[in-house]
């Protein structure tokens, strides 16, 4: 039987704050007569008013909202309709963007009284320019025209933009230039910036300051936190709401601002505005020259010393590696030099001052991080990156650290389209240690028994071998021949993607697309573009991706996505549950992979006309005891038995 929007409308507690949003969002209120092709979901309207009631009595929510529910809407406007100062923090920059320039102006045109609503994203996002002007000084110097052009570019860029936000130059993403045209907080010099008045970042926190409403991201958000928690200013307004979209992402971001970092990065950069100040005094400081390349030379030893370290070691064995260690000392004696010959020249400028300041508080993290071990409460972890590396110590727990935040006069309203595992919240709120809050699932209004059908692919192998790998893709050829549309193939490791992509290049007539082979939003418009193709994919694509109007028609998911127990933070986190009574596969593994799957699944249908076929190359749901789990977490729908009738339903997706 279906039940009208009228019914659904009509058994909702008739409370003021319903009657409102039942206005506001209904098929004939003002939003829809603002936007065109607007629906009226009853999700929505029961979503903004437990919202609206959670804010007016400073309380605390927690709400799944399923695709298509229109959640941003569900939180904007109630946050408005309440005019006191909020933030909104989201997952990516891209969708600060998207909330900045599209969402929030169509919400605040239908409201009768003015709005301040700012985009304040991290320093890396804006450009620097003082290092823009010392990096094309120093590259004419050095007679380098390779990157003069871009800065040259940049430079022309900067004296007709308004905002410094390195976003408008997109035709610049692809070189390699970041570096010399933005700030860190290592290396801004804050006031004593001879152009801190038309600064990018101050005008930002400016105008951040000023506004009824902030758009961040997470990073940028916990930063915050971070940074009071230490004792210092806080980077953004005090607020009566914080709205964190996107909410699954925020337990690994957390425990990155919470903890500790040293990269060789750092240390690098340090050389090079040393470098650079050098230049504009001549050259005249050769000792400070020389202990400034002397460093540069032993961290490139380093780096590649890690390099050749296996992979499955942790930190503390590496550490204790002779060859590590030996080149650590090397370090650490480069940067005790390099201090000694900075402190004459601290007198000189206020930048070799700066310099001398980051390279003592450099000299204290180095110390840290390469001594501290892994204890009941922190994970002493190396992050491996192309040409470089990071040493981090984060806490294993983050809900003692967050406690407080909660527990504040301000009301938070935590929202994802993935947060429960089987319709409960636990998992979700043990990690965040959230008690006092309310919670609400909202299923999509999709119907996806109609839209979706599902199938796992019979008589293969377990997987996590790279004879399921290829089992799979040969099983999957039959199904994407059968249909003219498009299709996602998403991997759970780069090694699966590597032989996905041998395979599929032997089979010449299918287009396809690979991860990594172009800039992401270049590569999504190509798979757009390009009739029957193929995408190729790992983590990065399992979320926060929308190729809506693609037509995109199958999803081919290789695994249950579970993480490796290899992974420093999934062992500490192993190592936590088993020591608080539980058990780390099911109380951790488990859940993790569970709302790891629904977002990869999540990319499938993403309006009411999509309709496609949803593979799973994983026996084990069927035939493991935790199955049933990952199944209920799914929404419901048909799951085909055989090949034939994948195949079938394909062919006859659109007839």
């Amino acid at each position: 039987m279906t039940i009208t929007l009228l019914e659904d409308l009509a058994r909702l507690k008739s409370t003021k704050s319903q009657r409102l949003y039942q206005h506001l969002l209904g098929q004939a209120g003002p939003v829809a007569q603002k936007i065109d092709g607007f629906t009226a979901r009853v999700q929505q309207i029961e979503m903004a008013a437990m919202i609206a009631d959670a804010i007016k009595r400073k309380k605390n929510v927690l709400i799944e909202a399923g695709t298509g529910t229109g959640k941003t809407f569900a939180y904007l406007l109630p946050v408005l309709q309440a005019r006191e100062r909020a933030i909104v923090s989201t997952g990516s920059k891209t969708l600060q963007d998207q909330l900045f320039h599209h969402d929030i102006p169509l919400i605040v045109a239908t409201l009768d009284w003015p709005i301040k609503v700012a985009l304040l994203k991290g320093r890396n996002n804006y450009l620097c320019p003082q290092r823009l002007e010392n990096s094309i000084s120093m590259i004419r110097k050095d007679n380098d025209s390779r990157l003069l052009p871009d800065l040259i570019a940049v430079r022309e860029w900067w004296q007709q933009t308004t905002t410094g936000d390195l976003t408008e130059l997109a035709d610049l993403q692809g070189a390699s230039i970041g570096s010399l045209i933005t700030a860190t907080a290592d290396n801004c010099l804050g006031g004593d910036c001879p152009k801190v008045s038309e600064c990018p970042v101050y005008q930002a926190r400016a105008r951040a300051q000023e506004a009824d409403l902030v758009v961040v991201n997470h990073h940028l958000l916990f930063a915050d936190m971070a940074l009071k928690e230490e004792g210092f200013g806080s980077l953004l307004p005090e607020v009566g709401t914080i709205v964190v979209d996107e909410a699954h992402q925020i337990i690994d971001v957390a425990r990155r601002f919470f903890g500790e970092r040293f990269s060789s990065q750092q240390l690098v950069a340090l050389c090079r505005d040393i470098r650079v100040e050098l230049l504009n005094f001549g050259n005249d400081d050769i000792a400070l020259q020389l202990a400034s390349e002397n460093l540069g030379a032993v961290v490139r030893l380093l780096i590649a010393e890690f390099e050749k370290t296996p992979t499955e070691l942790e930190l503390d064995q590496l550490l204790g590696e002779p060859a590590i260690a030996l080149r650590i000392d090397e370090v650490d004696l480069a940067l005790g030099q390099l201090i000694a010959s900075l402190a004459p020249a601290a007198v000189r400028s206020g930048s070799f001052a700066h310099c001398y300041s980051r390279a003592l508080r450099l000299a204290d993290y180095l110390a840290l991080l390469t001594e501290a071990g892994t204890d009941d409460d922190n994970i002493h972890w190396l992050e491996r990156q192309t040409q470089g590396f990071t040493l981090h110590l984060s806490p294993i727990s983050i809900a003692t650290l967050l406690e407080a935040e909660f527990a504040s006069d301000k009301s938070w309203v935590l929202t994802s389209a993935t947060l429960s595992v089987a319709n409960e919240f636990t998992h979700f709120k043990r990690y965040l240690g959230l008690v006092d809050i309310q919670e609400r699932i909202f299923e999509s209004p999709f119907c996806f028994v109609k839209q979706v059908k599902a199938h796992i692919p019979q008589d293969l192998p377990l997987p996590g071998t790279d004879r399921h790998t290829r089992l799979l893709v040969h099983y999957c050829m039959p199904l994407i021949r059968s249909h003219n549309g498009r299709t996602f193939f998403l991997f759970t490791s780069y090694r699966a993607l590597r032989i996905a992509r041998e395979i599929f290049e032997a089979h010449v007539d299918l287009p396809i697309l690979v991860q990594g082979s172009m800039a992401k939003p270049k590569l999504l418009a190509q798979f757009r573009e390009t009739p029957g193709c193929t995408l190729l994919a790992t983590n990065s694509f399992w979320e926060g991706v929308d190729v809506r109007g693609a037509d995109l028609r199958c999803l081919i998911i290789d695994k249950l996505p579970f993480s490796s127990p290899e992974d420093p933070m999934t062992a500490a986190q192993f190592k936590a549950v088993i020591a608080a009574g539980g058990n780390a596969f099911f109380d951790h593994a488990v859940p993790e992979a569970a709302i790891a799957l629904k977002q990869g699944f999540g990319r499938l249908i993403r309006q009411e006309s999509d309709k496609g076929l949803f593979v799973l190359g994983d026996p084990r749901v069927n035939t493991r005891r935790y199955g049933k789990l990952f199944l209920n977490s799914l929404p419901e729908m048909e799951w085909l038995e055989s090949s034939e009738q994948a195949v079938n339903y394909l062919e006859n997706l659109h007839e």
